[in-house]
């Protein structure tokens, strides 16, 4: 009877440390994904959404009051929130990074148009175009290394 509640014991005590013993990239993929960067994403998706709406702009006003009012603070809330995020590990840390990349270059490119839509420099608005096209080029980059990263650690992503 001692045996068995011994082997009972061991097993007992060899399926908690498994449990507890979960892979440290993954935990902090789940992590940086569903808790930290929640808002990043909604300030992403909001981006997107006033960004649509440049089509309907007839001036330059309307223009510069998105810019000003809405895609910079924006762009600003979601480095506040990026810079406050601390991946655990290399993986993650090296994907938050080019996501701080991304809304830098978005920060720039808006920034020089906002400034365009004063002075009417077009190659001021050119180099905020430049920009916003490099901010899409990195985003691409990390959407594929979120995704590769999430498929190597058997995470899921939703978009």
């Amino acid at each position: 009877m001692k045996k068995f509640l011994a082997l009972l014991l061991m097993a007992v005590m060899t399926v908690t440390c498994l449990a507890g013993c979960g892979d440290p990239v993954y935990d902090d993929l789940e992590n940086y994904l569903n808790v930290e960067a929640v808002n990043v994403n909604i300030n992403y998706k909001a981006l997107t959404e006033e960004l649509s709406k440049w089509e309907t702009f007839e001036t330059d006003a309307e223009l510069a009051t998105s810019l000003n009012d809405v895609l910079i603070p924006l762009v600003d809330a979601s480095l506040t929130e990026l810079n406050g995020i601390n991946p655990e590990t290399a993986e993650v840390k090296e994907l938050k990074a080019k996501y701080v990349m991304v809304f830098e270059s978005y920060k720039k490119g808006f920034e020089a148009l906002s400034e365009g839509c004063v002075t009417q420099d077009e190659a001021t608005i050119n180099a905020g175009y430049e920009s916003l096209g490099e901010g899409v080029e990195l985003l691409d980059e990390y959407n594929a290394g979120l995704e590769a990263l999430a498929s190597e650690y058997g995470s899921e992503i939703e978009y």
